[in-house]
């Protein structure tokens, strides 16, 4: 393979969580990365800019606003938006990235999912959920059958980053006052990764395609029931949290976003996402612990 210099690794969602995360771990290690944006004045393209990103204006609801992001580019890191008002978005701009990247000639793709997509049969109780994990899978169908080189698939499960803002106010709207809530009963496994993780995943691949082809790799650092979530949310902050299962009316008007109701539903069917964490681990690629990463991060709590 070429150098990390030489490569252009074209980032979808660069100024984003996962692909903000991404994006910075390929520039500290050497690897030149050009972040598709909508906006280059806002904030966060002008923080990745300074960073020595290159920044190219496009969106991938315009077809024609990709050809010139991909000129020159041999890979490229695919995040996709779920809007989850109107769940076409998503499976659109995705075909318009792969149509994009096929004529551009892209050697290379590595596409964050999430773990379940690939279960079948579907679990058929909430119509919102089967589209969900129906437009997932079918994005992944687009990239493995996509004719490139070398493909990728990361299935990354619950995110620690649900814990803080600005995703904890949906996430977990009450743990500014030390409670978590849900449907989930006190004992069900939950596995766990951070954004970096994702992130340690993809500069893998990149680094090493031929070990990574052809992989769908469910990513998961931890594994905690919502009691423990909530132990070492105390033991580490030295904050008392503690966890309470609620139903599914109580857990809505409390302010838990309805697709994530329904998804604690769809974990108690299907625990721990139905994979062994084994699976994640054999890779030897290095992930962090809950603990470790509330310790990383205890200034972005934000818990009376």
């Amino acid at each position: 393979m070429a150098s990390n210099e030489s490569r252009l690794i074209l980032v979808i969602g660069g100024t984003g969580t996962q692909g903000g995360h991404v994006a910075r771990e390929l520039l500290k290690h050497g690897h030149r990365v050009r972040i598709l944006t909508r906006n280059l004045a806002s904030a966060a393209s002008q923080a990745m800019a300074a960073k020595g990103a290159e920044m190219i204006q496009g969106d991938l609801a315009d077809p024609a606003s990709l050809e010139p992001a991909m000129q020159n580019v041999s890979a490229i890191f695919s995040v996709q938006y779920a809007d989850p008002y109107d769940q076409t978005i998503e499976p659109r701009n995705a075909a318009n990235m792969v149509q994009a990247a096929q004529k551009a000639g892209i050697e290379q793709v590595v596409h964050t999912s999430v773990a379940g997509s690939d279960l079948f049969p579907r679990w058929d109780k909430h119509k919102y959920l089967v589209q969900t994990w129906e437009n997932k899978y079918n994005i992944e169908a687009l990239i493995r059958n996509g004719g490139f080189k070398y493909w990728t698939i990361l299935h990354p499960v619950w995110f620690m980053e649900n814990f803080v803002a600005p995703h904890s106010a949906i996430m977990a709207p009450e743990l500014k006052d030390g409670v978590l809530f849900g449907t989930l009963q006190e004992d069900t496994p939950l596995k766990l990764n951070s954004g970096e993780d994702t992130t340690q995943f993809a500069r893998a691949a990149f680094e090493n395609p031929q070990k990574f082809h052809g992989k769908d790799i469910n990513v998961a650092s931890d594994e905690l029931t919502m009691t423990e979530i909530a132990q070492t949310l105390s033991r580490v902050l030295g904050k008392k949290v503690a966890y309470k299962r609620t139903s599914s009316e109580e857990t809505r008007k409390r302010g838990m976003l309805e697709g994530t109701v329904y998804f604690m539903e769809w974990l108690e069917a299907v625990p721990g996402y139905g994979f062994d964490i084994q699976e994640t681990r054999q890779y030897c690629v290095a992930l962090k612990s809950f603990a470790e990463w509330v310790e990383e991060n205890k200034h972005r709590f934000e818990i009376d």
